[in-house]
C-alpha cells in the first residue's frame, strides 16, 4: 500500500522574494555568439556598440517645405524667389540670399545661408515664387547634425534586450554583425501516468499534456530553446532516467511530482543523482511546490503540475533565470505596477496568492478585471489574463476599487 510523504526536516518554505534571490544566484550565463543584426532580434545584446560617424551627418530638414533665412520671414506675408528644387540626398548647388528660397524636402541637408525650414503648410506652395504666410524662430524644422548621435557615443550597452528600436539603431550605425547572449536549451519533462499526449487516445480520467506545450511556448517568448522530452511515467526509475537524460541541456523544467503524493518520484530522483536543492517550498499560491536545484552542473526546476501553477511559477522564477542566462542585466523580474482593482478578490490569507486579471488603461489610470475562475486547474483563466493582482498574507478580501500591487507579464497589453 502506497502512502503519502512527510515533508523533510530542512525543507522551509521561503518567501517569493528569497526564491528569486537564490534563483538568480544560481544562472550562471551562458557563451556568446555572432548573427546578423535582423536574427539578433529576441536576444540578448553582448557587447557595447559605439556611432562610428554622426546621425545625421550634417543639418536637414525635418518636414518638406522651403529653406529660407529666419530674417527674411519676420514681417509676414512675404514673397521669396525659389532658386532650386533639392529633394532628400542631394546637396544644394546654389547658397541662399537675402529674399531668396530653396524648396527641400524631408531629410535633405540644409543649403549653405539657411537657419529655417518653412514648413509648405504656412507657404502657398509656390514653385518660382513662394508667399510664406507665417513667422518663424531661427532652426525651426531643423535636425542638427549629431542630434540622434555623435560619432564614438556609447548607442546601445551591452546587456540590454534586442528589440525593433534596437534593430533600427544597428542599422542606422551600419553594424550588420553583432555579438549576442547563446540562447540556452531548456528540456521540459511532464511526468504522471495519468498524462496522454496531444496525439494519443484519451481514455477517461487522462489529462492532456498542456503543460509541456504552454512552457515550450513560454521558453521562446523568453528567448531560450525549448526541448521536448516527453512524458515520463510515475515510477523513480523513469523519473530518475529522465531527469539525467535532460542533463543535456543547458537548464531542465519537469512539471508534477514535486508535491508529497504517493506517486510523486521528484525528490527521490534528484537524491538519487546527488543534486543539489536549494529549495523545496514557495509561501505562494497558485505554486506552492517548487523546487529549485541543480543537477549534473545543470539548473533544474520542478514545477507544480497544475498548469495555472505551472506558468506563474515560470513567469516569477524561469523567466528572470533564462534571461540573466543569456546576459540580460536589469529588468530581470517581471514589473509589479499598481492598479484598481473593478471586482472584489477573494483570498484564504496563509500565503501570498497571485489572482489573474487583465489589465487595460482607462480613465487615466491602470484598471485590473479580476478572471472569473481562480482555480490553480483552470487554464482558460490565463488566456485572457496579463497579470497577477498580489494579496498578501492575511489578506482574505480585497474590495472592489482598492488599488493593488499587480505583477505583468510580458505581453501585458496584447488583445
Amino acid at each position: 500500500m502506497t502512502t503519502f510523504q512527510t515533508p523533510r526536516a530542512g525543507e522551509r518554505m521561503i518567501a517569493v522574494e528569497e526564491a528569486q534571490e537564490r534563483v538568480l544566484a544560481e544562472v550562471r550565463e551562458m557563451g556568446t555568439e555572432q548573427v546578423g543584426f535582423l536574427d539578433a532580434a529576441g536576444r540578448v545584446l553582448r557587447e557595447d556598440v559605439l556611432a562610428s560617424y554622426d546621425v545625421p551627418q550634417g543639418d536637414n530638414t525635418a518636414m518638406d517645405g522651403y529653406a529660407v533665412r529666419a530674417a527674411d520671414i519676420e514681417n509676414p506675408p512675404v514673397r521669396l524667389r525659389v532658386i532650386e528644387d533639392l529633394p532628400a540626398g542631394k546637396v544644394a548647388t546654389k547658397k541662399i540670399e537675402p529674399g531668396t528660397a530653396i524648396r527641400i524636402m524631408t531629410g535633405a541637408l540644409l543649403p549653405e545661408g539657411a537657419d529655417t525650414v518653412a514648413h509648405v503648410e504656412i507657404t502657398d506652395a509656390g514653385s518660382e515664387i513662394v508667399l510664406v504666410h507665417q513667422s518663424l524662430k531661427e532652426g525651426t524644422n531643423v535636425r542638427y547634425r549629431g542630434e540622434d548621435m555623435r560619432s564614438g557615443d556609447l548607442v546601445l550597452r551591452s546587456g540590454q534586450p534586442i528589440g525593433a528600436a534596437e534593430i533600427g539603431v544597428l542599422a542606422g550605425v551600419q553594424r550588420t554583425v553583432v555579438r549576442v547572449g547563446r540562447r540556452p536549451a531548456v528540456a521540459i519533462i511532464s511526468t504522471g501516468d495519468e498524462i496522454v499526449d496531444v496525439d494519443d487516445d484519451r481514455p477517461f480520467g487522462t489529462v492532456v499534456n498542456s503543460n509541456s506545450y504552454s512552457l515550450a511556448s513560454l521558453v521562446r517568448e523568453a528567448g531560450a530553446v525549448p526541448r521536448m522530452i516527453g512524458i515520463v511515467e510515475d515510477t523513480l526509475e523513469a523519473t530518475t532516467a529522465a531527469i539525467e537524460s535532460a542533463s543535456e541541456s543547458d537548464c531542465i523544467i519537469s512539471t508534477g511530482g514535486v508535491s508529497v503524493g504517493a506517486y510523486d518520484y521528484v525528490k527521490d530522483a534528484l537524491d538519487a543523482l546527488g543534486a543539489d536543492t536549494k529549495f523545496w517550498q514557495v509561501a505562494m499560491k497558485p505554486g506552492k511546490p517548487v523546487v529549485l536545484s541543480r543537477v549534473r552542473q545543470r539548473l533544474y526546476f520542478g514545477l507544480p503540475g497544475n498548469p495555472v501553477s505551472c506558468m506563474v511559477s515560470f513567469h516569477l522564477f524561469i523567466a528572470p533565470a533564462l534571461r540573466k542566462a543569456m546576459g540580460q542585466t536589469s529588468n530581470l523580474l517581471p514589473p509589479t505596477v499598481r492598479t484598481r482593482v473593478t471586482g472584489a478578490l477573494k483570498s484564504r490569507g496563509d500565503r501570498r496568492n497571485y489572482l489573474r486579471v487583465r489589465v487595460v488603461a482607462e480613465n487615466g489610470e491602470l484598471v485590473s478585471h479580476p478572471m472569473r475562475s481562480q482555480g490553480s486547474g483552470v487554464s482558460t483563466s490565463m488566456v485572457q489574463a496579463n497579470g497577477l493582482a498580489i494579496a498578501e498574507t492575511g489578506v482574505t478580501r480585497i474590495e472592489a476599487g482598492s488599488l493593488v500591487d499587480t505583477v505583468l507579464f510580458a505581453n501585458v497589453f496584447r488583445q
